[in-house]
């Protein structure tokens, strides 16, 4: 395959499979009108994985004004709530409000059976195949675009 194709076959499936993939990653999570990536914020919170905007920052490798806009919907919504740290009045503290923990809990439970179905239907070995390439192909491409 030359060069050509194999770039005009990662487009289609770029269009044929990754977009679809994040479709079905954020379809069990409309009900609660949450994108995926504000779910993942919500989990972050919920697990404690992150209690400030810079902890998320770090954790999902996306900007703060990405962050920022997801958490204002978030707190709009009702599911985030932000308060002062005490020991630090600079430190803006996250968490989920009650609402948010009660709908973190049941979108986590719809994405977990939306998962379930690629597992009944690929397999785990291919899904752990695919996530072992995806990984290694991150890994590569971060290294080759970072500067020395």
């Amino acid at each position: 395959m030359n060069e050509k194709a194999l770039r005009a076959g990662f487009i289609d499936i770029y269009f044929s499979l990754i977009k679809h993939v994040e479709a079905d990653l954020s379809r069990p999570l409309e009900d609660f009108k949450l994108s995926f990536e504000q779910y993942q914020i919500m989990t972050d919170l919920a697990s404690n994985e992150a209690t400030t905007l810079t902890d998320i920052v770090k954790r999902r490798k996306v900007t703060k004004p990405a962050i920022a806009r997801q958490l204002r919907v978030l707190r709009d919504l009702g599911y985030v709530s932000q308060t002062t740290a005490k020991d630090d009045r600079r430190r803006r503290l996250l968490q989920l409000t009650p609402l948010g923990k009660r709908v973190e809990a049941e979108a986590i439970k719809a994405s977990n059976a939306a998962f379930d179905q690629w597992v009944q239907i690929l397999g785990k070995d291919k899904l752990l195949a695919l996530l072992n390439m995806l990984q290694d192909a991150e890994d590569q491409l971060h290294q080759a675009q970072t500067p020395r």
